[in-house]
């Protein structure tokens, strides 16, 4: 079925921040070059005196507020350096002027003085405490946990093992951009910012006035979006200080140097127990997080929902620290701490297998739940069928057999949390012979919009030209939050049936009146004996706002989705170069199987890029070196290789139609697959290497041809 939400992006037709017609000012960020260092101190009188508005980080009087797992999006700190900056790319002051140009050469006026200080590169200087992020904290240590369920066995055989996930970045095709203008005792802000009217709320608590959010689409989010939170804050500030209206639009060199989203870059270090049948008895895992300059992270603590992913692993430790270091802080980026989490699972049971010389399927089929719902120490698992998975998977004899001296296949399985508990709203109105989904948040192209029209129109059953969608301003919408957490599947569901279900009470009573008697609904009409009447004929101007509210049984969780990987990689001119990926995926009840397919062909590709080519460089200074795309290694199509999709449902038994959410769980599950197929690639050339950290080293390919 074509989506309804994409014509017109396709077109040219759809309106994004930077399409908005705008008469004001436009701001420009002075930003630090250094990654650690004092302010000495901040000269703006060359700008003023040039015309120039300039607000710095002392001028600002907002209220701070932390916030519950939004990573870098926290306003728990200043949006702006004030007595030092704490990475390369902080903001240091916002330069306002008629024109973007004009601002950018302004910016250069303003003289910040600095007095560089010892950066904290990377989770080994965090440790030793030598130079600190944060003097007030005394520790680079921002965060830690220890979370335990069971014993760590005894007389069980151990596996020790190292392994890292870079950081890495989710890179929207659009950047941040905002358009602020003060309107009678507050602000209005269009912008694409992530997070819906939980979002904006935010911004309200640290400015202390009415805040109007009007959503837009987005150009693509990843999770990045929640991270512009903190510049709205900055130019709402600025907006109601100066009294103007400002228009900002990020660079991409700003995006990667200073977004506040940039993804994890996570440490293992792993003992893993086990027996000689490839049993997986315990897990004790300690992670170092390094979260940035930040003072937390949600995403070191997601993957408490997945701790033995699809394993019926029952002794498990996980210890995390987070570390606070010189660098653009940690955002939500695609699956927000759950990929590297994954990817290490399939790590540690590859690892196994060798070690005991068994094939890595069996050892996988041994150790993955079997039975549902099944009930973790940490979670509840709805329902999923991950062995069945794998062996539709191996039973691919096509893919298996590409093995040769060129060619290696890698195998994973995966699970995710998906859908965390909490509540979104919409708002279905009848208007000039339509019917509208109101949605309280920007589209970001998944399709959500799509998948209101599309339930609307099946649970009305009228055809789809007569429903379209709208994107409500903060202070007409109901409760929203819109994507994140892989959560719109069911949120979406469970909203679209409750209101659709209020409509219809509403007209099937007007209906009632104006035919007499019982009614009964189909296909848009209301019955009674012979006679009918449209829902468009009496629904004019009828509306219905419904919330849907999930919680979840055990943890933070309500479903889980599961899937299992076939990658295939081949070695050409010395490069390693993917060539066929297969993925199994269960998605509970799928409200649009080409939707879904489409979300995991992102997520796949993702998972590719993390575990080949993606990943921030930074010099023996702590300076990033990836202030480019062509920098930081992103993959083009030609890198991403043909993706298939094999839709295999088991019902959620928890969710409004069985949906589990499937944004996220293609990422890590790609990656280790990936990983796993580089390998045996170059087993088979004679290198008997574990791969231990991704993006996977190009030097390992030296010298084989």
């Amino acid at each position: 079925m074509p989506r309804v939400d994409v014509l017109g992006v396709l077109r040219g037709e759809r309106t994004f921040v930077d399409d908005f017609p705008f008469s004001g000012k436009y701001g420009v960020f002075v930003r630090s070059p250094y990654p650690h260092a004092r302010i000495v101190g901040i000269d703006v009188s060359r700008a003023v005196s040039n015309g120039a508005l300039v607000l710095t980080g002392r001028d600002l009087a907002m209220r701070l507020g932390g916030s519950v797992e939004r990573e870098g999006a926290s306003l728990e700190t200043l949006p702006m350096a004030v007595d030092k900056v704490r990475y390369q790319g902080e903001p240091v002051a916002l330069v306002i002027a008629d024109d973007p140009y004009r601002a950018a050469d302004l910016a250069e006026l303003v003289d910040v003085q600095y007095e560089p200080l010892k950066p904290v590169r990377n989770v080994d200087d965090a440790l030793r405490n030598e130079s600190l992020v944060f003097e007030e904290l005394g520790t680079n240590v921002v965060q830690q946990q220890t979370i335990e369920f069971g014993t760590m066995p005894t007389g069980d055989r151990v596996l020790e093992l190292e392994l890292y996930w870079s950081r890495s970045s989710g890179n929207p095709i659009e950047t941040f951009a905002a358009i602020v203008k003060p309107e009678g005792d507050g602000v209005t802000i269009i912008s694409n910012l992530q997070g819906g009217s939980s979002t904006v709320k935010e911004v309200e608590r640290s400015l202390g006035v009415p805040v109007n959010h009007v959503f837009v689409r987005h150009g693509g989010s990843f999770g990045s979006k929640f991270s512009l939170v903190r510049h709205l804050v900055v130019l709402a500030y600025a907006a109601l200080r100066f009294k103007v209206p400002i228009k900002w639009v990020e660079t991409r060199t700003e995006h990667l140097m200073a977004s506040n989203s940039s993804g994890p870059e996570r440490r293992f270090r792993v003992r893993a127990y086990y027996r000689g049948d490839g049993t997986v008895t315990g897990l004790d895992m300690t992670i170092y997080e390094d979260a940035g300059a930040t003072k937390s992270s949600g995403q070191a603590f997601k993957p408490l929902g997945i701790l033995a992913g699809p394993y019926k692993i029952r002794n498990i430790r996980y210890t995390a620290y987070v570390l606070a270091t010189n660098k653009n802080p940690a955002g939500a980026f695609r699956g927000a701490g759950t990929p590297p989490h994954t990817w290490a699972l399939e790590r540690i049971m590859d690892a196994v297998a060798d070690e005991l010389g068994m094939d890595r399927a069996e050892v996988r089929m041994r150790n993955l739940i079997d039975s549902f719902p099944y009930e973790a120490p940490y979670a509840y698992y709805d329902s999923g069928n991950p062995r069945g998975l794998l062996q539709m998977a191996l039973s691919r004899t096509d893919i298996l057999s590409m093995r040769d001296e060129v060619t290696g296949v890698g195998i994973a399985v995966s699970t995710d949390p998906s859908t965390p508990q909490g509540g979104e709203g919409v708002r279905i109105r009848i208007r000039n012979g339509k019917v509208i989904v109101g949605l309280g948040f920007g589209g970001e192209g998944q399709g959500n919009e799509h998948t209101a029209v599309e339930l609307v129109s099946k649970l009305l059953e009228v055809p789809m030209e007569n429903v379209t969608y709208e994107y409500l301003p903060s202070n007409e919408a109901p409760q929203a939050f819109g994507p994140g957490g892989s959560r719109m599947a069911v949120f979406t569901a469970g909203a679209v049936i409750g209101a659709v279900e209020e409509l219809r009470s509403r007209l099937a009573n007007k209906a009632a009146r104006v035919l007499g008697g019982n009614v009964r609904y189909e296909k848009g009409y209301f019955y009674s004996g012979n006679s009918r009447v449209s829902i468009f004929e009496i629904g004019e101007g009828e509306e219905s706002t419904y919330v849907y509210t999930a919680e979840a049984r055990k943890g933070r969780f309500t479903a889980y989705p599961f899937a299992a990987d076939i990658a295939v990689v081949r070695l050409e001119e010395g490069k390693i170069r993917p060539i066929k990926h297969v993925v199994y995926i269960d998605p509970g009840t799928p409200i649009d199987e080409e939707l879904v397919k489409e979300q995991v062909m992102g997520g796949t590709a993702t998972g590719i890029g993390l575990a080949l080519y993606e990943a921030y460089r930074y010099d023996e200074d702590g300076n990033l070196l990836t202030l480019s795309l062509g920098d930081y290694g992103m993959p083009n199509a030609m890198d991403i290789p043909e993706i298939e999709v094999h839709i295999v449902p088991t019902p959620s038994p928890a969710t409004p139609m069985g949906a589990k959410g499937i944004g996220e769980i293609p990422v890590g599950v790609a990656a280790a697959a990936v990983t796993a197929a580089v390998e045996d690639l170059l087993r088979r050339r004679g290198r008997r290497v574990f791969i231990s950290s991704v993006p996977i080293d190009p030097e390992l390919f030296v010298g084989i041809e």
